[in-house]
């Protein structure tokens, strides 16, 4: 048995001015994840370099052009083709006016209460688990 490839696919945190971040959900006729939400971001084209695909995706997606700041963590997605490694970054707003592509159908600035209750992706619930779920609400001392 051969195993299954590894993809890469970036992925972009993007901050209003009130921090929420923007999530998109998935159309209902995606491949993957149909009617999901997500993070903006995809694919990279043969010989395309990480940080263009980024930039590319998001403004395909979004209507932004974006700069990347740094790294924000990593999930796994499996599908009958491949192994996804998402690899999210976080970015901000250039230039540009929110203007969704057809692969979404819907957006939000949602907190982390909102995203904690939407219906998430596979690897998008993977991620916040790992790297958001532990956010206190406002107004709540965390622990520790």
């Amino acid at each position: 048995m051969t195993a299954k490839p590894f993809v890469l696919s970036p992925r972009l945190i993007l901050f209003d001015q009130q921090g929420h971040l923007l999530v998109m959900r998935r159309s209902a006729s995606s491949k993957t994840n149909p009617g999901k939400w997500e993070l903006p971001g995809g694919q990279i084209e043969p010989g395309e370099p990480f940080d263009d695909a980024l930039k590319r995706e998001i403004t395909e997606e979004t209507g932004f052009s974006v700069i990347i700041h740094t790294a924000a963590g990593t999930a796994m997605q499996e599908t009958e083709e491949a192994r996804i490694v998402h690899l999210v970054m976080i970015g901000s707003i250039f230039s540009g006016g929110l203007s969704i592509s057809r692969e979404h159908d819907e957006y939000r600035w949602a907190g982390v209460t909102e995203i904690a209750a939407l219906d998430k992706a596979d690897w998008f619930s993977e991620y916040f688990r790992m790297y958001m779920g532990g956010v206190p609400e406002s107004g709540q001392e965390s622990s520790g």
